[in-house]
């Protein structure tokens, strides 16, 4: 969802994302049970089109729990200012 957001508004268009959650995340921000983690390196998760944001962020593990991929969830929105175009705490 983030990266669509950000290549439809790279390519000049008004959006606006509808989130259920009170932030980004999605998958991310609803599995919060022990132990969730990636199932591949955090690397190969990472966005490749941005090399601000590849080296930005370094993982603290090689597969990195569900607390960390939150907070680089975050951290990829707030670089990209892509929350003013998200209603959160929404359903459809």
């Amino acid at each position: 969802g983030l990266y669509h957001l950000f290549r439809l508004r790279e390519q000049g268009l008004n959006v606006r994302a509808i989130d259920a959650g009170s932030s980004v995340g999605g998958t991310w921000y609803w599995n919060r049970y022990p132990g969730a983690r990636f199932d591949s390196e955090g690397h190969t998760y990472q966005y490749l089109f941005s090399e601000e944001l590849y080296k930005g962020w370094s993982w603290s593990e090689r597969f990195p729990g569900q607390p960390e991929i939150e907070r680089w969830l975050n951290y990829v929105a707030d670089r990209l200012d892509l929350k003013k175009d998200i209603q959160f705490e929404t359903t459809v």
